[in-house]
């Protein structure tokens, strides 16, 4: 049995039988999106902090001003969650940051 609270691993299938209101019982499939090598894996945790790591080494070299820094703006902040950034822009504020800057 799966949990559903957490994320499918791809290429998953599980099949669900529902009553419905006129107590029918129904089958539900529902799938995950097969594997795909070009995505070897689907946490992004690493991806994300080293993103919001090199945005602020180019701020931290080049400049706020600095247009080589935004794509990497635009990759963290694709990637990263909100609340993440909040606490790490408070850390990095408070000099409590423990990422190489």
């Amino acid at each position: 049995m799966v949990p559903l609270d957490r994320p499918l691993d791809p290429g998953i299938a599980i099949r669900l039988c529902l009553r419905s209101p006129t107590d029918e019982m129904a089958e539900i499939e529902i799938k995950t999106a097969p594997a795909d090598f070009r995505f070897p894996t689907t946490n992004q945790t690493r991806h994300c902090f080293t993103r919001y790591v090199e945005y602020h080494r180019c701020v931290n070299a080049k400049g706020e001003a600095a247009s080589d820094c935004e794509k990497f703006a635009k990759y963290y902040r694709s990637l990263c969650p909100g609340e993440w950034v909040e606490k790490w822009n408070e850390q990095r504020e408070n000099g409590t940051f423990a990422g190489p800057l």
